[in-house]
């Protein structure tokens, strides 16, 4: 009984190895793609995913990084992992919110009470369940990076109070939540890639957008508009996607190895994007752009005047969350 015992021990310990030395003797080669240059913290975070996933695989896992919307803008890289054709993407989450409309939480206005609760929030218990919705889509959420508050540039004239927003049209990402809330300020919102909005600025096509002091910054949006107002309308993140069936068809030490990857890129992005915002407002500053910054009082107009949105968005985005997330920043 006790030599059956043993010969059993000893086939399962080689079944074991032999799984092991089977998934080890692969290789895996993925690219991932993100919109901003190479210089952004986004892209930064890319480089310290790729090196800790070679360095943990022993080079088994070959990383190529695509930053700077080399294989296409945002909506496209979503599209591109959604469908299989890319592994894994960084983008806004308002890219992804077509497929995921739970997303739209976080776009709602004004929702965030200051950076450090939106880093509690989002790298906490409900921001990873909020996450997991991206599994019903067929993506494999990976996590969530930095971004920053968003604000409005334009080419005609400072932002001080909603009704100086009427008339103009301005560039927004491809969001229900955040195309209501500027039709609800007045403004007359264009969804536009963001591949797309340098050209349109230029050309007049639209007077003005909205991003962090980063985007503004890296994508030399300071060379076609004049005006900066610091409005801190929405609060933003990029959102780390793979296409789920490719990534969970990968050996377990493979997926293993991905998600210590993630979470360097993580760390890396929550440590930085704030930094590089800050110094990026200053950059900004430094080129001329005529900057003006809401009161207290200013800001209290443009919350009042959008939180219609909330209301108009539950049945898309879920009450739970929305209230959820209220809760969260009290």
């Amino acid at each position: 009984m006790k030599k059956v015992l043993v010969l059993w021990i000893v086939l399962a310990v080689a079944a074991t190895l032999m799984m092991e030395s089977s998934a080890w003797a692969q290789t895996l080669k993925i690219r991932f793609a993100g919109n901003m240059p190479a210089q952004n913290h986004s892209s930064k975070a890319m480089v310290v995913f790729k090196e800790e996933v070679e360095k943990l695989s022993g080079g088994k896992i070959q990383v190529d990084l695509f930053p700077g919307m080399q294989l296409g803008g945002a909506s496209e890289n979503v599209d591109m992992v959604k469908s299989g054709t890319l592994f894994m993407c960084y983008a806004g989450a308002a890219y992804f919110m077509g497929f995921v409309p739970e997303l739209g939480v976080i776009s709602l206005p004004f929702i965030f009470k200051d950076r450090p609760t939106v880093e509690k929030i989002m790298i906490g218990p409900i921001g990873k369940d909020l996450l997991k919705e991206t599994d019903k889509a067929g993506f494999a959420g990976l996590a969530i990076w930095d971004l920053g508050s968003r604000n409005i540039t334009n080419s005609k004239r400072p932002i001080n109070v909603p009704q100086d927003l009427e008339g103009l049209k301005i560039r927004l990402q491809p969001a229900k939540v955040m195309l209501n809330t500027f039709k609800a300020l007045g403004a007359n919102p264009v969804a536009m890639d963001i591949k797309e909005v340098y050209s349109a600025l230029k050309q007049g096509v639209i007077d003005g957008q909205e991003n962090p002091f980063t985007h503004i910054r890296d994508h030399r949006f300071y060379e076609v508009q004049k005006y900066l107002s610091v409005t801190g309308h929405f609060y933003d993140v990029m959102v780390v996607a793979a296409n789920k069936k490719s990534f969970y068809e990968q050996p377990k030490e493979f997926q293993e190895i991905l998600w210590k990857g993630v979470e360097k890129g993580t760390q890396y992005s929550w440590a930085q994007a704030g930094k590089e915002d800050a110094e990026a407002f200053q950059d900004l500053q430094s080129k001329g752009m005529v900057v003006n910054k809401l009161t207290p009082e200013q800001a209290k107009l443009f919350r009042d005047k959008s939180m219609s949105v909330y209301k108009e968005n539950e049945g898309t985005i879920g009450k739970k969350w929305i209230d959820g997330f209220l809760q969260a920043n009290q």
